[in-house]
């Protein structure tokens, strides 16, 4: 089969004939159909210090946000059959751990993620444990299929606190930051403060729905024209999801006393917070925001994306052929575009 490898430490990857992956008894296996390109793609492409952090496999298939056709079922899986379209859970739990045992798969201390400790799906067919395949309903297309993963993150974060008429700030505004901005307005936020520094990226949280204020930290300050807005109270809530060092601090600063901040984003270096006056003082609730709740988030996002009124598709900006792997990881690094598809099958 086809499929965009990782062969070394260098930049770059290629597209080359590999053998189709054998399953084991716990596996399926799926002809992919689409797949999407997200930041980790990027981290491996270049293969930077974070790969080696997470101990990522190489050589390898990479990829890891997609969908399919189930193909081949292991001997010992249940409710999958030929046939039938699956999204992947990306992250691969062990299943015996004390968080696996006690309802948090998805930070499981032995956990592994597809894609970056296994081969991935940029590729015709790609290998999953029976246990991450979710099962697609019917009337699902495969593009949408696909982003189910990313778009479950920001299910996630809005699930730690009510967001119905509440002032939100969402900073970063890359794939998961349009999700989850389309997501507070589905859930009636009252105010939308949309941050980042890319002007193409502003433009399509606009669509994302209604009540949404742009703002780019680069021509504006943020955090005096939120504060100015909220009369000096702050927002409800803030979700972090830039891995910027400067939003991250915006973000504290502009969250009202009583207000809930989810840190989703991945920063290269430390942060400093004011502790003494944006957290104690203001007796902020934090949560720390990985992946998706296994299966909680899976669950809700189904019910969000059938009810047809989320915006998802409208995040999908380009789309490439498998052989244009390269181009599509080249596309989404250079941040001019929303989610960017790979048409595999």
């Amino acid at each position: 089969m086809k499929a965009a490898c990782k062969v070394d430490r260098k930049k770059g990857i290629i597209v080359k004939d590999v053998p189709v992956p054998e399953i084991g008894e716990e596996d399926v296996l799926v002809k992919v159909k689409k797949a999407a390109v997200c930041g980790t793609d990027i981290h491996l492409y270049n293969w930077n210090q974070w790969c080696e952090n997470v101990n990522a496999k190489n050589p390898m298939v990479i990829g890891h946000e997609f969908c399919g056709e189930v193909v081949e079922v292991g001997r010992n899986v249940k409710g999958l059959e030929k046939g039938e379209m699956v999204a992947a859970e990306t992250h691969i739990p062990c299943g015996i751990c004390f968080l696996c045992k006690t309802g948090r798969q998805h930070i499981c201390l032995n956990m592994k993620i597809v894609g970056v400790h296994t081969d991935g799906a940029f590729a015709e067919y790609a290998k999953i444990p029976a246990v991450c395949a979710w099962k697609l309903d019917k009337n699902i297309d495969p593009e949408i299929g696909a982003i189910y993963e990313p778009f479950g993150i920001g299910v996630h974060a809005l699930s730690k606190t009510k967001i119905s008429g509440k002032t939100v700030v969402v900073t970063g505004c890359g794939p998961i930051g349009l999700f989850t901005i389309n997501l507070a307005s589905m859930s009636g936020a009252k105010t939308i403060y949309a941050l980042d520094l890319n002007e193409y990226r502003l433009n399509l949280a606009t669509k994302m729905g209604n009540n949404i204020v742009p703002i780019n930290p680069s021509n504006t300050n943020g955090s005096e024209k939120i504060l100015k807005e909220t009369s000096g109270i702050g927002v409800d809530v803030v979700v972090e999801l830039s891995g910027a060092v400067p939003a991250t601090k915006l973000g504290f600063e502009v969250l009202k006393k009583g207000g809930a901040i989810m840190l989703v984003g991945l920063h290269d270096n430390d942060v400093s917070v004011d502790f003494v006056n944006n957290v104690i003082y203001k007796e902020a609730i934090i949560y720390g925001i990985t992946g998706r709740e296994m299966f909680d988030s899976w669950y809700d996002a189904d019910d969000l994306i059938l009810s047809d009124k989320s915006k998802v598709s409208e995040v999908i900006t380009d789309r490439f052929s498998l052989e244009d792997t390269e181009k599509a990881i080249l596309t989404a690094a250079e941040g001019n575009c929303g989610k960017v598809i790979i048409d595999i099958g």
